[in-house]
């Protein structure tokens, strides 16, 4: 988990990491784009949730801290073809741009 400063703009990098300590609140404030890892799905359970984040949570931590944009990162099987779902999750409070990563992709700050 790690957050850059360019000037007056700002990126957070969430990791692998579940939420539970409530670390990512602190460093992802007001920044422009929090890159959060999609690695589980809404309802996981056991050693994935242990480890990652699930829209849930990212949702809470992204609205709460009112992060400019969101691009999700790490997907993996468990998450891939299931981004209508997760982005349906996310937006119940979260109303910033929701963006899926892809490799080489490129995103432009807020």
């Amino acid at each position: 988990m790690y957050r850059v400063n360019i000037g007056n703009k700002s990126i957070a990098f969430s990791g692998d990491m579940n939420g539970e300590y409530h670390t990512l609140e602190k460093l992802a404030k007001n920044t422009d784009i929090l890159v959060a890892h999609n690695a589980v799905p809404k309802g996981a359970k056991g050693i994935g949730a242990n480890l990652h984040m699930t829209p849930v949570t990212i949702r809470h931590i992204s609205s709460q801290v009112k992060v400019r944009s969101l691009v999700l990162s790490h997907r993996m099987l468990r998450t891939l073809g299931k981004e209508s779902e997760t982005k349906k999750e996310i937006r119940k409070s979260y109303k910033g741009p929701v963006e899926f990563s892809n490799d080489l992709s490129f995103y432009k700050m807020p």
